[in-house]
């Protein structure tokens, strides 16, 4: 086991916020739980081992394991959390740098989507076997390098660096594509019956700049507007999500989202597109209260961390209930009240490994909720990725130690 100058936390699952703990402000502080990520052990009891590594992604599974995803020299590391229990699987195959997404699948397995590298969407097992399920290995193609269009098989389909995956309850798949020509724009695609097929996002190709600049989905559109009508946004990854009804959720260029029908119409979720800010909609003071229409509240989808130590991917998850869940990263001038430090009655370790996480933030991050008649609710905070379940919402918060090495600890706090 390595060597760590982090203090250690002590080493029992509890509430680091109790029911009347206070902050400075005398609000009552958000009640979280620890995880895992809290002690130095190597593995075993998840809340007293460590987590290492900078921090990709985290996902819960429906299968009720949580897995947080690290990076350490490119090598990619899958923590498993189950029955309060930590084991780790290396996955040699994949370059960690390169994950734009990840998502679990009905079985269990998780498919993560790759920008760079050889790209495409890679399935890895529970034992870290990865197998590449869409896209090719561009080092060794020789084929039409052409961008795939839709009805072509997905077999060998030569597709764009992919920002985003999902899979919905059915198993049908979905990725968020790159294109790139005289203009960078993004497909939402799946797999159907082995074909590629576009359900949101216009293809761009053959227009000018100032053509798209007119066409792009910033502007706005009409609720009902058929998704594949839709420009969307390019160059920065495209989180996607699947409710349990089938809904797609996708947020195109990290300022808006867009969900997409059965029916194929689309309409905005979250992000005041061209109007005011943040227009009608009240400002955070306390964990799950309703702050008004989510789409009229400007949203930053990313991770709240840095290349070090944090993550850049942006969470986006729907949970049983149809409730979407995202990051996003707060204006300066719009901090979070001190109700969402997770302080409260804690021991001096539990406050100094908390506050550690904290002191490294590069700003404020912020857990919102859009439930499915569109109200918005800021439900925790200062967290770098969130994941849920019937009962909880999971946070992440990536840090280094004193001696410089990455770490993830990882809460939870009830759903109100």
């Amino acid at each position: 086991m390595r060597t760590r100058g982090m203090v250690a936390v002590v080493a029992a699952v509890g509430m680091l916020a109790a029911a009347g703990g206070c902050d400075p402000g005398g609000l009552t502080a958000q009640e979280v739980e620890v995880v895992a990520g809290a002690g130095e052990n190597d593995g075993g009891a998840a809340a007293d081992a460590f987590i290492d590594g900078r921090l990709v992604d985290m996902i819960m599974g429906a299968d009720g394991v949580l897995r947080v995803l690290t990076e350490e020299r490119e090598a990619l590391t899958v923590w498993s959390v189950k029955d309060a229990r930590l084991t780790r699987v290396a996955v040699p195959a994949i370059k960690a740098d390169y994950i734009s997404q990840a998502t679990a699948g009905p079985g269990g397995d998780l498919y993560l989507a790759m920008w760079n590298g050889n790209g495409g969407v890679w399935r890895v097992t529970a034992d870290g076997v990865a197998v590449q399920t869409v896209g090719i290995d561009r080092e060794t193609y020789r084929g039409d390098r052409k961008p795939a269009p839709d009805g072509a098989p997905v077999a060998g389909a030569y597709v764009r660096y992919l920002h985003g995956v999902a899979v919905a309850p059915d198993g049908h798949l979905f990725f968020a594509e790159e294109r790139i020509g005289p203009v960078t724009y993004q497909l939402v695609r799946t797999d159907e019956n082995g074909k590629l097929r576009t359900v949101l996002g216009r293809d761009l190709a053959g227009l000018t700049e100032r053509q798209w600049r007119s066409a792009r989905s910033s502007t706005g559109f009409p609720d009902g507007t058929p998704a594949r009508q839709i420009a969307l946004e390019g160059g920065l990854n495209d989180p996607l999500a699947v409710a349990p009804d089938g809904t797609l959720y996708a947020a195109p260029g990290r300022r808006s989202v867009v969900a997409v029908r059965a029916d194929g119409t689309a309409r905005q979720v979250i992000g005041n597109i061209g109007g005011g800010l943040d227009d009608g909609v009240e400002e955070a003071d306390e964990p799950f209260e309703d702050r008004g229409p989510a789409a009229r509240a400007r949203v930053n989808l990313a991770g709240g961390g840095t290349i070090r130590a944090g993550a850049s991917n942006a969470s986006l998850v729907v949970d049983s209930t149809g409730d979407l869940y995202l990051t996003s990263v707060n204006a300066a001038f719009n901090r979070l009240p001190e109700t969402f430090d997770w302080t409260g009655e804690v021991s001096d370790t539990q406050r100094e490994l908390l506050e550690l996480s904290k002191e490294q933030r590069r700003g404020d991050s912020e857990v919102l909720r859009v439930r499915p008649d569109g109200s918005l609710a800021t439900v925790a905070g200062h967290a770098d990725a969130a994941a849920v379940d019937d009962s909880w919402i999971y946070l992440a918060r990536a840090f280094t130690d004193v001696d410089g090495h990455p770490r993830v600890l990882v809460v939870r706090t009830k759903k109100g």
